[in-house]
């Protein structure tokens, strides 16, 4: 009886524990994430002709990796790919402009 409990007091510990992780990680709407990334890219930075509308694909591809709950090594490569392509985007004076804001590129890409 007593090893009948102590398996059912485990058994409950294990799984109050497992849904305690999955309560942590919260997925957020990507188009959502994405359209307040550009918003606050364009009022840093002017974006000409097809630019934004790159940069939001960029983005709520970004936030769709990011749903998946990543660990902390995949998400500094995620990290790594956006900036890479956004110095590809943007001009060398806005990327050197941005660069500066240090906080907002930080945003961006992680």
């Amino acid at each position: 009886m007593k090893k009948l409990l102590s398996v059912f007091v485990l058994f409950l510990a294990f799984t109050i524990n497992a849904n305690a992780q999955d309560k942590e990680f919260k997925k957020v709407d990507a188009a959502v994430e994405a359209q307040k990334d550009i918003k606050a890219l364009t009022e840093f930075v002017a974006l000409e002709g097809t630019m934004a509308e790159d940069l939001k694909r960029l983005f709520e591809y970004k936030f769709t990796v990011l749903n998946d709950n990543l660990s902390t090594e995949r998400k500094a490569e995620l990290a790594n790919i956006i900036e890479m392509k956004l110095r590809a985007t943007l001009p060398a004076d806005k990327m050197q402009k941005l660069e500066k804001n240090t906080e907002l590129l930080k945003k961006l890409t992680h």
